[in-house]
């Protein structure tokens, strides 16, 4: 029998064709494992990807801003931040309100040194003033936010161990802890009760709360949630790592305290020499009040406090920062 007759040609064509088909199958599952693995990679990455797609049809369109009245463009120059009313514990109208006063008290200073051109430092110390009072409200909350938050993680590590889900252990974060950390997981676990995505709204807790420590939380839950792993592990020591830099952070206020100390009463000392002038010689302090070189010399020299005062206060918040 030849090797070219029918009887030997059909086996190995058969052999052939089964052996194209098993490499076909072969290849279509790899590249499906593979598309099914991109995929899971996709939807862990997705949330915490820097760059956005570019899409050419939506740079030839211009995205339709939505309209703000004349008040909430106001209140937006002034600092305020409407997505966010929680990080003030008063009405943005009553903060506004403090500032025009402490803008009066600068203006009123101003007059006395440069005459009708003062009344100019009246709008602007009150843009800077109520801007001033926002943030310092919004770092506040960031404080207490970190201050809290080990204690929150250290709930949930307890939570997950003893198999409780990490869903109602954030429950019983915002059960055990007070505000601002208790709201703020009260407010994850209302968008859950609705149905909204965990990751998703980790994230949106991330932002509102505008700390890197959140955002590494929300990262490990995502993490787990789509691989899986040890979660409890990753929790206690991003809280171990926040209780070290509180640590720190405290020692260097310690360390610091006699020369906070200092300012304190380098920044009281003349207020009180004043006043004591004014008891012991009322005449010769009067000068400073009706005569206008004197009224000047005053406001030069509240000018030149407040100065010193803001400056001794930067050095020493870039000394701990």
């Amino acid at each position: 029998m030849s090797f070219f007759s029918p009887f030997v040609l059909l086996p190995l064509g058969l052999a052939i064709l089964v052996g194209f088909a098993i490499s076909g199958l072969l290849v279509a599952r790899g590249q499906a494992e593979m598309q099914r693995l991109e995929k899971r990679i996709g939807a862990v990455l997705r949330p915490h990807a820097r760059a956005r797609r570019f899409v050419f049809a939506s740079a030839l369109t211009r995205p339709v801003a939505p309209r703000e009245s004349v008040l909430s463009r106001t209140a937006r120059l002034f600092g305020y931040d409407s997505a966010h009313p929680e990080h003030y514990p008063l009405p943005w109208w009553v903060i506004i309100g403090i500032a025009l006063v402490f803008a009066k008290v600068v203006q009123t200073v101003a007059v006395l040194l440069l005459g009708k051109i003062g009344w100019l430092a009246l709008p602007a110390m009150w843009v800077y003033g109520a801007r001033w009072l926002f943030d310092w409200f919004t770092s506040r909350r960031r404080g207490r936010l970190l201050v809290q938050f080990p204690d929150a993680l250290t709930i949930i590590v307890r939570s997950v161990r003893v198999g409780v889900p990490v869903a109602e252990a954030m429950r019983v974060v915002s059960r055990e802890l007070p505000a601002p950390t208790g709201p703020a997981f009260e407010s994850v676990i209302r968008r859950l009760s609705i149905g909204a995505q965990l990751d998703e709204t980790l994230h949106e807790l991330a932002a509102r709360s505008g700390l890197s420590e959140y955002r590494f939380f929300a990262m490990a839950l995502a993490l787990q949630n789509q691989t899986g792993g040890g979660l409890s592990e990753a929790l206690e020591g991003l809280a171990d790592m926040i209780r070290r830099r509180l640590a720190v952070k405290e020692r260097g206020k310690a360390l610091a305290s006699e020369a906070q100390m200092s300012i304190y009463v380098l920044s009281a000392l003349p207020p009180l020499c004043g006043l004591a002038l004014s008891i012991m010689n009322p005449q010769y302090f009067r000068v400073l009040l009706t005569d206008p070189t004197g009224r000047r010399l005053l406001g030069g020299a509240v000018a030149l406090l407040a100065l010193g005062w803001f400056v001794m206060r930067q050095m020493m918040r870039k000394s701990l920062s």
